[in-house]
Formats: structure tokens, C-alpha cells, sequence
């Protein structure tokens, strides 16, 4: 990913991170410099510059009688970030307000290509405590930044999480959620015997969402208190039936041995 696409992953639009990143490369510009320098419209170049500096991203100055732009440090970036957040978190209990005089009603959401399956476990971190039945192997090698990133948002929210892996999960990835997350993790595994599968399955608050990670990428979240209380109980029959983790760890010690 170069950097005009990180530019546009927090958030800028494309003709915002192609004028920023050229005010950056070439310091104070007037708008006909610019728009002659990024191949952009005259008349939308003037936009963009009004939008940037009203993000706090650029400063006008005056060279001559013609108005010139600037680029402000990138610091300016992190706090149009804090701004953010600082926004969302202010509204946040509305919303959650306005959900909540719904969320007996049947919902389900589709969510196509992996950018926006992370909104779902964007989603599960609400919740105090999490069952999932699947393989973390194909998000743990795929979207390795991601997942270490998702990892310790869970941990600093002191996320309960109950897993149900396929065996090569728990050879591979599960270990490190374990360790990741200490005390807030627990798994059982599959027999060794069953294939892998390219999916999950999570259960928190009264969503329900199955994901894909074959191809093409999707995923489905159902949000029903009933369907819920359903799949916990089939989580834990599951459990009950399936051999302790400490058993199998022992166990695969003990080979590699």
C-alpha cells in the first residue's frame, strides 16, 4: 500500500490525498500550481484546498496578491483522528439508545470483501463476552496487522472470549490468542480427523454473524435474541462434548517432544 492509499485508509477522499500529498512534496503552492501538478479541475482543486484547511490539514497564506497553500505538520492528522473519535464517542450512547428500541426485531446485514468484514469485528467489540466456532488460521496469516490490532483492542476491553477451533487453529493461531489475551481466552478443539474450513462462527450480545474466508470474502450478521439463546445452546453441547484444551496442549507437547 503506498501512500497515497494510506491517505485515503483514514479517511481522505482520492483528490483530497492526491492535493495533501503534493503539498507536502512541494511546500507552498498557489491553486493553478496545483492544479496543473495533480491533473485536477481548477474549479474542484479550489474545493478540495477549502476542505483541507477547514481539517486543520493545510494553512492559506498569501503569495503576492494570489492566495497559497501550505501543508500543516502531519501531526495535524493525529488530532483530526482524536477529533473523530472524541465525535463518535459523544453520540455514540444516542445511538446505542435508537438500537436498542429495535433490537428485537430481526435484522440482517450483508458485508462483502474483507474490508468490510472487519466491520463485524469492529462490531464485537461492544460486547463483554464472545463464543465463536471456526478457524482464526486464514484471519491470523491473511490480515496479520489487523488481527495483532483487533487482538489488543479485546484485551484492553477485557473481552471474555470462548472458542471452538478447527485442529490446525489450535496449532497455530489459537496459542497466540491464548498468550494474547491470558485469562479473557479459553478453546476447545475439533477432532484432528475433521478437515479445516475457511469460516467463522460469533455469537455476542444478540448478533450472530458467519463469515467466509474463501473466495470472494463475505459475511452475515443477524441480529435476534432468539436465533441467539438457540446457538449458545448448541455452543455449549459442543463444549461439553469436545476434549479439554490443557488435554490436547499436553498431548502436543508431548509428540513434539
Amino acid at each position: 500500500m503506498d501512500l497515497h492509499q494510506k491517505l485515503q485508509h483514514i479517511g481522505l477522499h482520492r483528490s483530497e490525498a492526491t492535493v495533501y500529498q503534493f503539498l507536502l512534496e512541494h511546500g507552498l503552492s498557489t491553486p493553478p500550481q496545483i492544479a496543473q501538478g495533480t491533473k485536477i479541475a481548477r474549479t474542484n482543486c479550489y474545493n478540495i484546498l477549502v476542505e483541507l484547511k477547514n481539517q486543520l490539514l493545510i494553512t492559506e497564506q498569501r503569495n503576492g496578491k494570489r492566495k497559497a497553500y501550505i501543508a500543516n505538520d502531519p501531526e495535524a492528522l493525529f488530532q483530526r483522528v482524536r477529533e473523530q473519535k472524541e465525535r463518535i464517542e459523544d453520540v455514540l450512547p444516542d445511538l446505542r439508545g435508537l438500537y436498542a428500541t429495535h433490537q428485537n426485531k430481526p435484522v440482517v446485514r450483508f458485508f462483502y470483501g474483507f474490508e468490510q468484514v472487519k466491520e463485524i469485528y469492529y462490531m464485537v467489540l461492544s460486547a463483554k463476552e464472545v463464543y465463536g466456532v471456526g478457524s482464526t488460521d486464514h484471519l491470523s496469516r491473511q490480515e496479520v496487522a489487523f488481527y495483532e490490532g483487533w487482538l489488543k483492542e479485546v484485551k484492553q476491553k477485557n473481552i471474555v472470549f470462548h472458542d471452538i477451533l478447527s485442529y490446525s487453529s489450535g496449532k497455530e493461531a489459537a496459542p497466540a490468542m491464548k498468550e494474547a489475551l491470558r485469562g479473557l481466552y479459553e478453546y476447545h478443539l475439533m477432532p484432528e480427523e475433521q478437515d479445516d474450513f475457511s469460516s467463522d462462527l460469533l455469537i455476542w450480545d444478540d448478533n450472530i454473524a458467519l463469515l467466509s474466508f474463501g473466495k470472494p470474502v463475505f459475511g452475515t450478521v443477524i441480529t435476534n435474541a432468539t436465533l441467539v439463546a438457540t446457538f449458545k445452546i448448541i455452543f455449549q453441547s459442543l463444549w461439553q462434548y469436545l476434549p479439554k484444551t490443557e488435554f490436547i496442549e499436553a498431548a502436543t507437547t508431548k509428540k513434539a517432544a
